[in-house]
């Protein structure tokens, strides 16, 4: 039986194994692809994929809950990953974790809501691109935080203490207030506004844009992770457990980041954030997050998965976080840069 410190220590070994592999920049965005040891085929499919085949559907939970969808696989397992979004239904979501799907199963997928002016009779979902990193690492902080909230003992009946989280069956829930906060400070920053205050209608307008960006960065050979850079500093960390994996998300990871990057070159020409000093993070930039990565995960949480395996939440000093561990593999790892 796997035990939390079996978890942590699977990917405190999988940390170890992080080497760079090429780096690459553009107009101050810069992004590296990363390594970590594996060479393997996966043993399920995207939710991008299996959505596209039929193999996957996205609906509405019963009549509808703002946190939660219900995902329906079919004849293989899926994995569908933290930051990808769906659109339609009665709102969009983003999904707030990585989840790895069992075939012929229905899971409630913990989610929040992407547009603030809308709840319609939609039930199904299209799946759609990922969101940008700076949203991504602000909800990574968020999870962080109600996990260790959740994990705290509490009083029960008759001033008896409750069991610990993991005992008790965890929320993956985000703040849904502050993302709907951020989508309107993005509107304002964008200087435009839609009708439901959909963080989609924004990214349309900005899709050309991105397109070039994507093209200026293609995914090389053998790689199965992403580091972020933007202003000067490392904000992300992203690591798949197959190549094939990785080849499948790259493009869509790549929009996440040159969308993360417009924002933060808007937020400065309003005064909002301060002119980067360089355009490249230092060389011990990806060592740092690694090791404080590493120096965090004693602390991390650990508990079962919406899905299969385990999920984990870590936040260290100045560094937030997740995985998905299932059987001996960390399938998914994703590390976001935090302020001191």
């Amino acid at each position: 039986m796997t035990t939390e410190t079996q978890v942590r220590g699977q990917v405190k070994g999988s940390l170890a194994t992080i080497r760079p592999l090429v780096t690459m920049s553009r107009e101050g965005l810069v992004i590296g692809a990363l390594e970590w040891g594996v060479a393997r085929e996966p043993a399920y499919e995207t939710a991008t994929a299996a959505a596209s085949k039929g193999d996957l559907e996205l609906l509405e939970s019963g009549g509808g809950i703002v946190g939660a969808i219900e995902a329906v696989t079919k004849a293989k397992p899926v994995v569908i990953f933290a930051g990808d979004t769906v659109v339609g239904g009665k709102q969009n979501r983003i999904i707030n974790v990585t989840v790895w799907l069992a075939a012929m199963s229905r899971t409630q997928l913990p989610v929040s809501c992407l547009e603030a002016h809308r709840w319609d009779q939609g039930h199904r979902f299209a799946t759609s691109r990922k969101t940008d990193y700076l949203l991504r690492a602000q909800m990574s902080a968020q999870l962080a935080e109600v996990a260790a909230m959740e994990a705290e003992p509490r009083d029960g009946p008759a001033g008896m203490r409750e069991p610990m989280a993991r005992e008790r069956r965890r929320s993956y829930a985000a703040h849904q207030g502050a993302v709907w906060a951020e989508i309107s400070e993005k509107e304002a920053r964008f200087g435009a506004r839609s009708p439901s205050a959909a963080l989609h209608d924004l990214y349309a307008r900005e899709a050309e844009d991105l397109a070039t960006m994507v093209r200026a960065f293609p995914c090389p050979a053998g790689a199965t992770g992403i580091a972020v850079a933007i202003g000067g500093k490392l904000v992300a960390v992203e690591l798949f457990d197959a190549p094939s994996t990785l080849a499948e998300q790259w493009p869509r990871l790549v929009e996440g980041a040159a969308s993360a990057w417009a924002d933060h070159r808007r937020a400065v020409a309003a005064g909002a954030e301060p002119a980067p000093r360089h355009q490249h993070p230092d060389d011990g930039a990806l060592g740092r997050m690694l090791a404080r990565a590493g120096a965090g995960l004693d602390r991390a949480i650990v508990g079962p998965s919406v899905g299969e395996g385990f999920d984990l939440r870590l936040a260290g000093s100045r560094v937030r976080g997740g995985a998905l561990v299932v059987g001996d593999d960390v399938v998914h790892l994703e590390l976001f840069r935090a302020e001191a």
